[in-house]
């Protein structure tokens, strides 16, 4: 899935929240924002292993293809089989 390209004041949101994070840090603009993106990234790994542990998978195991029982065999007769 492709994200939207953000607007003009989304644009400015991230580049402000990477300035203040540069400032803040002592860090040049690309330093802060792969800084950013590394923690980000951190903070998931650890919520995702704090899931784990509590013994809850975070997302739910899909159904396997096919999981439903059969109705049977098809009669050969049917309509929804016949050619016109």
């Amino acid at each position: 899935m492709t994200r939207a390209k953000p607007t003009r004041a989304e644009q400015l949101r991230r580049h402000r929240e990477i300035f203040t994070y540069a400032l803040a840090h002592g860090l040049t603009l690309l330093e802060a924002e792969a800084a950013m993106a590394r923690d980000s990234a951190r903070a998931a790994r650890e919520r995702l292993a704090l899931v784990k542990r509590c013994g809850r998978s975070a997302v739910a195991a899909p159904a396997p293809i096919g999981a439903e029982a059969p109705h049977g065999p098809a009669p050969e007769n049917a309509p929804w089989m016949m050619r016109d």
